[in-house]
């Protein structure tokens, strides 16, 4: 767990439709005058560069924020996530910023923001960036058992954001477990959470996806595959699952994740966007 950076991967065509996901929900969040909470478990740096050694190794952004920083279509179906990335660029050239950039941006005066990353040069990195924003409460620790002390929130009106780094098959199951005892807390919240789609024999994307809809709350997912899945190696895709979705969610995400589709995926890439379990 410890091991894992996101800067190896940031920009690349997960951040995309996260982060794309993202500034969505907050919108909508932001329709309502009440103030709300937001609580983002595995925050990371929260800004990367991508001319720097560890986004250089792989290059994984020119999979994804180099192919649609330009895409005037996208610019219009999600404005928010080119304003915050034309903003991260004017104070660091060349950068990309990371979900609690977006959330930190996007989310007003008087709401709450909780930033939480268990690994110590991220979790510094994290203090530094966000020390003078007083909304912001920064930890240092495992993002999933914090959520147990940290739900119910205050004010109770929020969203808990979940990317873990899913390198150990267990975090799966902690994952339901946390976002089953979080539910029992507070059934009401938006919990929205990133998953990885993989090789064949190491993907356990559906199982998550079906654990999440056993639940019976309602649920939206949204999935980006940029090329065929592999029967053994990589990472071919990603997704979002969002429990308790806001109202119009789907409809917004709808055109985004055709046109990501057009934009990232290579021939044998797929796209998805359902309801499945839907609102009452």
């Amino acid at each position: 767990m410890l091991s894992y950076k996101h800067g190896f991967h940031s920009g690349n065509h997960a951040d995309i439709i996260k982060h794309m996901t993202l500034c969505i929900l907050l919108r909508l969040l932001n329709n309502k005058d009440k103030p709300y909470t937001l609580i983002d478990t595995h925050s990371g740096s929260g800004l990367y560069k991508l001319d720097g050694f560890i986004a250089q190794k792989n290059q994984e952004y020119k999979t994804g924020v180099s192919k649609i920083e330009n895409n005037e279509k996208l610019k219009e179906l999600v404005p928010e996530f080119y304003e915050v990335l034309e903003d991260a660029r004017a104070e660091l050239p060349n950068s990309y910023p990371g979900s609690p950039l977006f959330e930190a941006t996007l989310t007003r005066d008087t709401d709450k923001l909780t930033f939480i990353d268990l690994h110590p040069n991220e979790f510094e990195n994290l203090r530094n960036n966000f020390k003078r924003d007083h909304r912001c409460t920064i930890q240092c620790r495992d993002g999933l058992e914090a959520l147990n002390a940290l739900l119910p929130p205050t004010p109770r009106r929020g969203i808990v954001f979940i990317d873990p780094a899913y390198e150990e098959k267990n975090e799966y199951i902690e994952l339901v477990k946390a976002i089953k005892n979080g539910l029992h807390k507070w059934n009401t919240g938006v919990i929205a959470i990133w998953y990885p789609v993989l090789g064949k024999l190491r993907d356990h994307s559906k199982n998550l996806t079906n654990d999440l809809r056993r639940l019976g709350l309602p649920l939206l997912q949204a999935e980006l595959c940029v090329e065929p899945q592999d029967d053994v190696y990589g990472m071919c895709g990603s997704g979002m699952l969002i429990i308790n979705y806001p109202y119009n969610l789907d409809k917004l995400l709808s055109p985004v994740v055709d046109e990501l589709y057009k934009s990232l995926c290579k021939k044998g890439g797929s796209a998805r966007l359902k309801v499945l379990n839907p609102q009452e």
